[in-house]
C-alpha cells in the first residue's frame, strides 16, 4: 500500500497544461464537484486531491482525482480529451517510475552499499543489487545462472561480474543492466516488470553520478585499479621478472606492483611509470621480505630484491628500472 505522501503525485500546473484549461477553470470544476453532494460527481479531499496551499487553492491530485476531472471535461465539453489524457498518464507514470528507480539506486549505494573495483571496473555487491531490484536471493541466483549459461552474450567474468576470495559475487554496470532486463522479461507481476526495466535504463547514469561524488579515498582506489589494468596491458599480461605469461599449461595470478608504495607516495599511485607487472607469488615474496604489505617500499628496494632473489631475471629489467629510478626519485620528493 503506497504511503499517503506518494498518492498525490500530479501537480495542478501539470494537470491544467495537459487538459488545456486555466487555474480558474479548474477551480470552477472542483467547485461544481463540491456543490451537490447527491449528484454523480464527487471529488474528495484527502482521496482525490490534497491542498499544497489552501489559501491560494493550489492542489496536488491523485491519479483517480485527475481522471475524474478529465471525465467531467470529456462529458461536458466534448473535446475528445481521453486520448491526450492517456498520454499524460503514461508519461507521468514513467517519470515517477524513473525517479523511484533512481531513489532505490542512490539510497542503496550511498547509504549502505559498497563499491569495489576489479580490473579497473567499478562493481557493486550482489546483496546491494538484490535490494535495488527488490527481489529475493533465489530469484536473483536463478537469473544470474540463466545469463551465465546462455550462448548469446552470456554474463562475462571480469567484465560483467567477478567472484572474490570469499566467493561473493560483485556486478558491474553492464552486468546489472543485463540482469535487470532479464528480470523485466521473466517476472509475472507487471509493476515489477516495469520497475526492473526502468532500473536497467536508469542505472548507468545514476551509477556514473554516484562515482563522480565518491569520497577521495574511493576515487583514488578506482583510479589505481584503472592504472593497474593499463600496466598489465602495457606489459602484455606477462611477468616482467620471469617473462612468463599465464596460459592453460602455466597457471598463476598476475599482480601489479607499486615501485613506490601507494600508501606513502599516493601522488605516484596512478602513475604508469611507477607500476610493474609480476607474478603474485613474487609480489608476496617481495613484501614478505620487507615485513608485510603495510611496510612502505621504494624502487631501490625492488631493484635490490631482484639482484638477490632473481639474479637471472628476464630481459634487462634491472637496467630498465635503474633508468626509471632517476625519474621516479624526482617525482617522489
Amino acid at each position: 500500500m503506497p504511503r499517503k505522501k506518494e498518492i498525490f503525485t500530479i501537480r495542478e500546473a501539470e494537470l491544467i497544461q495537459w487538459l488545456s484549461i486555466s487555474h480558474k477553470r479548474l477551480d470552477e470544476i472542483v467547485s461544481f464537484f463540491d456543490a451537490d453532494p447527491n449528484d454523480d460527481w464527487d471529488l474528495v479531499e484527502g482521496d482525490d486531491y490534497q491542498f499544497v496551499n489552501k489559501e491560494k487553492k493550489l492542489r496536488n491530485f491523485s491519479p483517480k482525482g485527475a481522471f475524474k476531472i478529465a471525465s467531467y471535461i470529456e462529458k461536458n465539453e466534448k473535446r475528445g480529451i481521453f486520448y491526450k489524457f492517456k498520454e499524460f498518464f503514461t508519461k507521468h507514470d514513467q517519470k515517477i517510475r524513473r525517479s523511484l528507480a533512481r531513489k532505490l539506486i542512490f539510497a542503496e549505494l550511498i547509504d549502505s552499499g559498497e563499491i569495489q573495483v576489479y580490473q579497473g571496473v567499478a562493481m557493486i555487491h550482489k546483496q546491494s543489487l538484490r535490494r535495488i531490484l527488490e527481489t529475493n536471493g533465489a530469484k536473483l541466483n536463478k537469473t544470474v545462472n540463466h545469463l551465465q549459461q546462455r550462448t548469446d552474450k552470456p554474463l562475462e567474468l571480469g567484465v560483467d561480474f567477478y567472484e572474490d576470495e570469499k566467493r561473493e559475487f560483485w556486478f558491474s554496470e553492464s552486468g546489472i543492466v543485463m540482469i535487470s532486463k532479464s528480470m523485466s522479461e521473466t517476472l509475472t507481476n507487471k509493476s515489477r516488470q516495469e520497475m526492473c526495466k526502468t532500473i536497467a535504463m536508469e542505472f548507468p547514469l545514476a551509477f556514473k553520478e554516484i562515482q563522480e561524488n565518491l569520497d577521495d579515498d574511493t576515487k583514488q582506489k578506482i583510479e589505481i585499479e584503472k592504472a593497474k589494468k593499463r600496466a598489465k596491458t602495457r606489459d602484455k599480461n606477462t611477468c616482467q621478472v620471469t617473462g612468463q605469461k599465464p596460459d592453460k599449461d602455466v597457471k598463476f595470478n598476475l599482480a601489479v606492483h607499486h615501485l613506490y608504495s601507494a600508501q606513502k607516495y599516493p601522488h605516484l599511485a596512478t602513475l604508469d611509470l611507477n607500476l610493474v607487472t609480476i607474478k603474485e607469488e613474487i609480489h608476496q615474496e617481495f613484501h614478505g621480505n620487507l615485513g608485510g604489505f603495510h611496510q612502505p617500499c621504494t624502487i631501490e628496494d625492488f631493484i635490490e630484491f631482484l639482484h638477490v632473489y632473481y639474479p637471472e631475471h628476464h630481459g634487462n629489467l634491472a637496467l630498465k628500472l635503474q633508468k626509471t629510478k632517476k625519474k621516479l626519485e624526482k617525482l617522489a620528493k
